[in-house]
């Protein structure tokens, strides 16, 4: 019972600009529930009713803003003339696309600038064939990838903590806010330590990026690094040869739900620290986050149980050999946002 005639649609070539839908709906109770609908079919992510997009696949707190520019009413006439009420474009919609533009150039010149610094060293793999790059004279925001391949994983390389790490596709990018756990252990360390020796485990280590940067702050710690994936094991243990950590450190195959009774790992212990930057992305967020996180592997980032599922495996698995720490040892997190709440719930018989 309900009819929208698409007149034309200029769709925004890229982020930050305008889209205009000249459109005819009739026969609506919701002309805007439809027009929303409509322009979700055309690919777009959409604002609004959130108990409206909460299906739909994108980011509930990103997504088009509309304004109407024009309304016509071909049913009602005034002197012989059809009404129709037309506007300019909104100020604040402006102002929001010119946000949107700056955030997108500065992307570009952060990627632009890791493939400058890394490509140009000896040891950088090349530009492969399923890259395009092209750097405009005049903006930086012509820098394309191909299919917004993230930066890192045309390079190969990320820089964390002041340090250089291979990285692939296998692997997680490490992030800026992830050095927040390495400072955070690295103090700990330093006043807990209970022999010369601190040792360090490193859970779902992927690249190995946490804990090499931890030895290489401390430079008598040794560490163990685990995961579950065998690629990104061969990925850490190439790190490990590079900064010349072969030595201090030993990347061993492992599991959340298992890493307390695993002779290999228990041998390695007991731990005065162990770090973990765990997946915590429930599938619903993943879901939406597809264009932030769509080249990353899945199972670095997407959690069950809402998040919490690697949080509550690895607290029964201390619970199963609590002497895989020393006495006085500690255990660091890399939490989600707003997840405090029920990362210390699931941790309430442990001081903080």
């Amino acid at each position: 019972h309900v009819s929208v005639k698409v007149d034309s649609v200029v769709k925004s070539p890229s982020s930050g600009h305008i889209s205009a839908v000249r459109a005819l709906v009739s026969r609506a109770a919701s002309p805007n529930l439809v027009l929303r609908r409509f322009m979700f079919t055309l690919g777009y992510p959409i604002a609004g009713s959130q108990n409206y997009t909460r299906l739909l696949p994108n980011h509930k707190d990103k997504g088009a803003l509309l304004a109407y520019l024009s309304v016509e009413m071909p049913s009602l006439a005034y002197a012989g003339q059809q009404i129709s009420v037309a506007v300019d474009v909104p100020p604040k919609l402006l102002a929001v696309c010119e946000r949107e533009v700056r955030f997108y150039d500065k992307r570009m010149l952060r990627a632009q600038s890791e493939i400058d610094e890394l490509g140009s060293n000896s040891d950088s793999p090349r530009l492969g064939s399923d890259v395009s790059l092209s750097v405009s004279d005049t903006s930086a925001s012509d820098v394309t990838l191909a299919g917004d391949k993230p930066a890192a994983y045309v390079t190969g390389f990320k820089q964390f903590c002041g340090h250089k790490f291979r990285v692939t596709p296998d692997t997680l990018i490490p992030r800026p806010s992830t050095e927040t756990l390495v400072e955070a252990a690295a103090r700990v360390l330093a006043n807990i330590g209970t022999r010369s020796i601190s040792r360090v485990l490193d859970l779902g280590t992927g690249s190995g990026c946490v804990l090499l940067s931890l030895l290489l702050a401390i430079p008598n710690a040794r560490g163990v690094g685990v995961d579950i994936s065998e690629p990104a094991l061969v990925v850490a243990r190439s790190n490990s040869q590079l900064h010349g950590l072969e030595d201090r450190s030993a990347m061993l195959y492992g599991s959340f739900e298992g890493f307390t009774t695993d002779a290999s790992i228990v041998a390695k212990g007991p731990f005065d620290f162990i770090t973990c930057n765990p997946p915590y992305i429930s599938a619903g967020k993943a879901a939406r986050m597809q264009n932030t996180v769509g080249h990353e592997p899945s199972l670095a980032l997407v959690a069950g149980d809402g998040g919490y599922q690697a949080y509550r495996a690895i607290h029964a698995s201390l619970a199963v050999n609590p002497n895989v720490l020393t006495q006085g040892g500690c255990i660091g997190f890399e939490i989600g946002k707003g997840m405090e709440r029920g990362v210390r719930r699931i941790f309430e018989d442990w001081k903080e």
